[in-house]
């Protein structure tokens, strides 16, 4: 009874891992699709005399559309930094805005415009590791080996961390991609990549 009693838990605990993550998903995706066509509705309504569910989505991916094709004019980029300088004078909005933004650019960006690769970096102290994102290296004067440009961000709030320059010879390269490495540091650690190996490792099993 013991047994079957910790192969249900089991069973259960491995239910729940499958199905929470899911039903959220569909309840927020239900709550974005219904609000969008909640909020269209009342403007788009009475000029086409019609409305079907599921409008809403289409209208805000078309206007966003618009705007990402209007935002190449150099009009219209004078203009939305004119209205984020003023946004960021509020000083509630100016956080939330820039989280946000920030947040979107970071995952929206290609991978070699911001980062270049994924390392272990011995941070803020010996004995404690960090995960962080090489971006370009440099050589100080008077020191001749290589230092990494090194983004540590914060978990939870990517918006944040610090910038180091390390020697190549500290940091432990990882053979994962980028976009896991962020998933890894915002989650707090909860997502782990898949296969996590060092690159001479990898390059060991190869061998």
């Amino acid at each position: 009874m013991k047994n079957l009693a910790t192969h249900l838990k089991n069973y259960l605990f491995a239910g729940i891992v499958v199905v929470v993550p899911l039903a959220i998903t569909i309840l927020v995706l239900k709550s974005i699709f219904i609000s969008l066509d909640e909020f269209v509705r009342p403007f788009f309504e009475p000029y086409i005399g019609f409305w079907t569910v599921g409008m809403g989505l289409v209208v805000t991916f078309v206007f966003i559309l618009i705007i990402g094709v209007l935002t190449s004019n150099i009009i219209v980029k004078r203009a939305v930094n004119f209205s984020e300088k003023i946004l960021f004078k509020i000083p509630v909005a100016k956080l939330i805005y820039s989280a946000v933004k920030q947040l979107l650019e970071t995952f929206s960006a290609s991978e070699k415009q911001y980062f270049q690769s994924v390392v272990a970096v011995e941070y803020p102290g010996p004995g404690i590791w960090s995960v962080g994102f090489v971006n370009g290296d440099v050589k100080l004067p008077g020191d001749q080996e290589r230092k990494l440009n090194v983004l540590v961000l914060a978990s939870i709030n990517p918006t944040s961390g610090f910038f180091i320059m390390v020697p190549e010879s500290k940091t432990i390269p990882l053979n994962i991609k980028v976009e896991d490495g962020m998933k890894w540091v915002i989650s707090g650690g909860i997502i782990k990549p898949r296969n996590l190996r060092t690159k001479d490792a990898t390059a060991a099993d190869k061998g």
